[in-house]
């Protein structure tokens, strides 16, 4: 890689566990054998160090059973939980119990080789009380898992209004209970319409900055920079546009115009690692806010497929090949 070790560094802050692997989930749809076959391989690879956790809904964590003898204690198998869908608030707490129940269950047997850190819980497409924050938020600490709430806002008119308000209730509890609830945002999908606009991703940055809360994605980030994909017939998010975006707002504190700016970009000559860090046309970052503001705010994003993104990275000379 041109720049030597110093550049690799800083590539390393950016990109490390920055993929959770979705090999389950379309457009992959993988069966559960080749996806947990291929993160095993995966977290054993040179580029072990760019992958997260595997992603599974918890409805499907007893197929993970025949392949638990894949993970050891010394190399166990790092789980992120996906939560079932619900319509309001009560159905939201019944199958946010039954889920919790699972986790327990799998966790307890599995505890030698497995481990459930995290949650990502899809809330109902409803105004946020604090009630059902609450629920959620007893049930998920007694696991001592990391929560990520999903809004499900439809992308229309009010979706703006509906996500600065939910974004406000959960600041207000995550100050008033300890804890540390997350969000995690959809930044696309299989159809044009999944995907929102630059300035909604940009507004969200911008909220959870704003209000400290921490922040993963998921689909549509399988290309490093925007671009336009037939497949979907729009442009799909490059993720190094998202993290690079969503670090310079913390950095600079941007307003949401200059955030959308960042995410529009789709010349890869504007996304620059360095000796110092990172560089986005004039803004730069060092190497400690790099790390800072990755552990802080940015956690990960899901993706289908692990190879498209390293592969790509490669290709624009941003990775070291491979030996």
């Amino acid at each position: 890689m041109k720049g030597g070790a110093a550049m690799y560094q800083s590539v390393r802050l950016f990109m490390e566990k920055l993929i959770d692997y979705a090999g389950l989930f379309p457009p992959a749809g993988l069966p559960i054998e080749a996806a947990i076959r291929n993160y095993q391989a995966y977290s054993l690879d040179q580029d072990s160090w760019m992958i997260g956790k595997f992603i599974i809904p918890v409805s499907r964590l007893q197929e993970l059973v025949p392949y638990t003898p894949l993970f050891s204690q010394d190399h166990p198998l790092m789980l992120s939980v996906i939560g079932d869908r619900s319509g309001d608030a009560d159905e939201c707490k019944e199958l946010l119990a039954e889920s919790l129940e699972k986790i327990q269950s799998f966790g307890d047997q599995f505890q030698a080789v497995a481990q459930i850190s995290v949650l990502d819980l899809p809330l109902p497409p409803i105004p946020l009380q604090a009630h059902l924050l609450e629920a959620i938020g007893r049930g998920t600490s007694k696991l001592g898992l990391q929560t990520f709430c999903e809004l499900t806002y439809v992308l229309n008119e009010e979706w703006e209004s509906r996500m600065i308000a939910a974004l406000d209730e959960i600041a207000a509890y995550n100050e008033t209970s300890g804890l540390n609830f997350g969000i995690k945002l959809r930044t696309g999908g299989i159809t044009a319409e999944a995907f929102p606009a630059a300035n909604q991703v940009a507004l969200v940055l911008a909220g959870c900055r704003d209000r400290d809360l921490s922040l993963k994605f998921t689909a549509g980030l399988h290309h490093p920079f925007r671009m336009y994909r037939n497949e979907v017939k729009t442009k799909m998010h490059g993720f190094l546009n998202v993290f690079f975006a969503g670090l310079l707002a913390y950095s600079y504190k941007l307003e949401i115009q200059n955030i959308a700016e960042i995410l529009e970009d789709e010349l890869p000559e504007s996304f620059k690692f360095s000796s110092d860090g990172l560089h986005w046309r004039h803004l730069s970052m060092t190497f400690s806010e790099i790390q800072a503001y990755r552990n802080e705010g940015l956690s990960s994003y899901g993706s289908c497929s692990f190879d498209e993104p390293r592969n790509e990275m490669r290709e624009f000379q941003l990775l070291e090949q491979r030996s």
